[in-house]
């Protein structure tokens, strides 16, 4: 019982305990141990008889709800390639800080850049032909997580500074104090620099897009 209960909980070792994945799991073990004890009637002992009750299932990848054979070295390529194209993005809108106090982003998407087309260049050399399976619904997951901690960030960081900024003229009740142009563009390129970062939420969007892309097969559809 315990070494068939080590064995099941490595074979979901990598999957996400839904309650439908933990009722799937419960009863591959609970048909494990009816035929482990089929065996065991039928004469084997109860070494052979786990033994061949662990080699009648060897993975439970296909069994579960929510994934998909793919190409996993396509998938990474095509990863690679959006992440790239993201990167330069990123960079290109960065440019206008160069004029700021914030160069500092542009080079830092300069540098994305760089390690992202070296990583592109080393996947695409490589050629793997790999066939797995991936999880829809955990790439679905990673999805709303990403788009759900930028709303957040995003709205604290727009509000603390807008407190920061306006937050004396409206608690006092006065209009709001503009000097000229370069205050203007110092006020604007601070709500600027949170709305770049909308990139990262983006960028894990496509990699879900990129997996279904991916299924092995589709390309014969």
């Amino acid at each position: 019982m315990i070494d068939l209960q080590k064995y099941v909980d490595g074979l979901f070792r990598h999957q996400r305990l839904t309650p439908e994945v933990k009722d799937l799991k419960e009863e591959i073990l609970s048909n494990m141990i009816a035929k482990r004890d089929d065996l065991i009637a039928q004469g084997l002992s109860a070494e052979k008889a786990t033994e061949k009750a662990k080699e009648s299932l060897s993975a439970i990848d296909y069994l579960i709800d929510g994934n998909q054979l793919t190409d996993v070295g396509k998938y990474h390529l095509e990863c690679m390639q959006t992440l790239l194209l993201n990167c330069i993005i990123f960079w290109i809108f960065s440019l206008p800080l160069l004029f700021t106090h914030y160069a500092l982003t542009s080079y830092i998407g300069l540098l994305c850049v760089i390690i992202s087309g070296c990583a592109y260049i080393l996947s695409k050399d490589k050629k793997e032909k790999v066939i797995a399976f991936l999880s829809l619904s955990a790439s679905e997951h990673r999805r709303k997580v990403a788009w759900t901690i930028w709303s957040v960030f995003f709205l604290v960081a727009v509000g603390t500074m807008a407190a920061l900024t306006f937050g004396s003229d409206i608690w006092f009740g006065r209009p709001l104090n503009i000097t000229g142009p370069y205050q203007m563009a110092n006020i604007a390129v601070r709500f600027y620099l949170p709305l770049l970062t909308i990139i990262i939420p983006i960028t894990i969007s496509s990699f879900s897009k990129i997996l279904l892309k991916c299924r092995k097969g589709h390309e014969d559809e």
